[in-house]
């Protein structure tokens, strides 16, 4: 069953001017459902906080309408999150200002916030005080005390450390399956949104590219510049050639690379090949499942929980990852010959415009 539209948005211009400028973003159909994250992706400058502030109703659009069927308050965290004067369960009281609340409520649901982002033992601290993850939390608290029927968030993570990202981004997941609120984010971090997102919008320019279920925009982007953006940074140009490998076709990189895939595009075709790089496989000395040719690795970097492996193939860099202290990931070295693999369902072909 569907799930209901809680906040849409149609046809939607939204024009900005500035010294340096304008900016024109718009949207041609976006939807957010209950109990759904729908994760907003782009490079910088691509309109995304714009795209937020229209949809909490902070920008005007000259075209189109935003329309809430939301029952209960539609709630914006901002990227920078700034403390009031008091202590921290005061500022999430404040939260509260022009609406009745009994004495005992209104603790019950701050003392509620506070613990649902693990910082009630911060109460009675001066917030002026608290870190960069003490504050966004705090900001988080605040809003969800509210108990909205729609969170927008810009940039939750930013400017917090790796383990700062990995532990908000929990809380925040089990927060939001808890709550059953919706929620549209903004974040720059692609593992963010993998953890997140039921849903994928990206914009390109100021222009809604595509939507849709996370895994579809995932591993089936609608063009090159998509592809990159959420993640797919492996892609090359090929031919779909007449030769075909049983019900799959051939797509002809070169004389000595081939890829095999599963599409209707006819031969000669002239498409982009796009691999993510957890689906490209290496190997070294034994034959390939679904191989795709040789080539040679020209850097391995090693973060100490995975490997990023830069290899020289066709004439671009692929890049795959590897776990660290496991298997071929304990001897694999720059200028070593190897051979990748792709399993022909993992290979996205884009036609070129």
């Amino acid at each position: 069953m569907s799930q209901a539209t809680i906040l849409s948005a149609r046809d939607l211009r939204v024009e900005l001017r500035s010294r340096r400028g304008s900016f024109v973003l718009t949207a041609a159909a976006l939807d957010l459902c209950a109990r759904e994250t729908l994760v907003i992706l782009g490079p910088n400058g691509s309109g995304k906080s714009t795209l937020m502030r229209t949809l909490a109703g902070l920008e005007r659009p000259v075209g189109g309408k935003v329309v809430s069927a939301a029952t209960g308050p539609v709630t914006m965290v901002f990227q920078r999150p700034a403390p009031l004067a008091g202590s921290v369960a005061h500022n999430v009281r404040v939260a509260f200002l022009g609406k009745k609340r009994s004495g005992v409520e209104l603790k019950d649901r701050v003392d509620e916030a506070l613990a649902r982002f693990q910082i009630d033992h911060l109460a009675q601290h001066r917030a002026a005080t608290l870190s960069g993850g003490e504050l966004r939390r705090l900001a988080l608290a605040r809003a969800f005390a509210l108990r909205p029927a729609v969170l927008l968030l810009d940039e939750p993570f930013a400017g917090l450390d790796a383990d700062g990202q990995a532990a908000l981004s929990l809380d925040l997941r089990r927060v939001i399956s808890d709550t059953g609120v919706a929620v549209a984010m903004v974040t720059h971090d692609l593992r963010r949104a993998m953890l997140l997102a039921d849903r994928i919008a990206v914009l390109i320019d100021g222009r809604l590219a595509q939507v849709g279920r996370r895994d579809a925009v995932l591993e089936k982007p609608s063009t090159p510049e998509i592809a990159r953006v959420v993640g797919m940074t492996n892609l090359v140009q090929g031919t779909v050639a007449k030769e075909r490998r049983g019900a799959l076709a051939l797509v002809e990189v070169d004389a000595r690379h081939r890829v095999a895939a599963r599409t209707g595009l006819a031969p000669g075709t002239r498409v982009w090949v796009g691999i993510r790089p957890e689906h490209l496989k290496v190997d070294v000395g034994r034959g390939a499942v679904d191989p795709i040719g040789k080539g040679v690795v020209r850097e391995v970097v090693n973060d100490g929980v995975s490997i990023t492996v830069q290899v020289d193939w066709a004439g671009t860099e692929l890049r795959t990852y590897l776990m660290a202290g496991r298997g071929l990931a304990r001897t694999l070295r720059a200028g070593v010959s190897v051979s990748l693999s792709a399993s022909p369902e993992h290979v996205h072909l884009i036609p070129v415009a």
